[in-house]
């Protein structure tokens, strides 16, 4: 059912790496691009080792590929389609009849309900408790400022890094106010790589960290964390951001 799909995927790939470098990638190589891309635009993962293998089955006649939704919509948007059903009409792909175009078209626009999982269970409860849980919150954030007030350090973002201050709710906001952490201070920063940005260290970890606004912005640390304004978790780097954000000849 996915068979072209996957192939044409795997092909433009191949053509904009070839474009880029001159270089033949492998097709492992090719399937870590793609990989990258799932994680970085669609926000899930789904691993190069799995694409390697689809692709290696659709190159077998009698063979074909079945893909979950998910992954075949987020392929359909690297090839620049809004979702399967597209792809199939206007690439006139085999045994692509009207009726299973209608089929997938209802699938994509209603699909199965699913089960809440504990997190949306707990997120109910949490809401029908909504008055004692901001009570107890409260009562809780009162004792936690009375008592670490005089004993913590404390520190707020501003511009680029970490900075200790003492603890002042009028001048810097509660929000703002941080425990101070000497690793946060010393080591955390907002920065602008370029082409001869350090962006893995020898052992092959990672050397910066990034994170994407739904405006598109993106922006970058020296360090794992929390966006020091948005409190939201920061991904690795990868050679697809790069590439993307940073330098197009990485």
């Amino acid at each position: 059912m996915h068979k072209e799909l996957v192939l044409s995927a795997f092909k433009k790939a191949r053509k904009e790496v070839k474009e880029a470098t001159g270089v033949n990638m492998s097709v492992t190589g090719i399937a870590k691009r793609i990989s990258d891309y799932m994680m970085d635009e669609c926000h899930f993962q789904y691993h190069e080792k799995s694409l390697r293998n689809k692709y290696n089955l659709a190159l077998k006649d009698e063979q074909d590929v079945e893909l979950k939704s998910s992954v075949a919509n987020c392929l359909c948007c690297y090839l620049g389609y809004e979702n399967y059903a597209e792809f199939i009409m206007k690439n006139s792909i085999p045994l692509a009849s009207p009726e299973i175009v209608e089929n997938i078209i209802i699938e994509e626009e209603y699909p199965p309900k699913k089960e809440p999982s504990i997190g949306e269970k707990l997120k109910i409860v949490i809401q029908k408790n909504k008055v004692t849980l901001i009570f107890c919150s409260l009562i809780f954030l009162l004792y936690f400022g009375l008592y670490m007030v005089n004993r913590q350090q404390w520190m707020v973002w501003d511009t680029d890094r970490y900075v200790e201050v003492q603890f002042d709710v009028e001048k810097y906001g509660l929000s703002n106010l941080k425990l101070y952490k000497h690793e946060r201070i010393k080591k955390f920063r907002e920065v602008k790589p370029d082409c001869n940005y350090l962006f893995f260290k020898s052992d092959g970890s990672e050397n910066l960290w990034y994170q994407k606004a739904t405006n598109g912005e993106v922006t970058f640390f020296t360090s794992f964390g929390l966006h020091p304004e948005t409190g939201k978790t920061l991904k690795k780097i990868t050679p697809y951001m790069i590439r993307k954000y940073i330098c197009e000849t990485y």
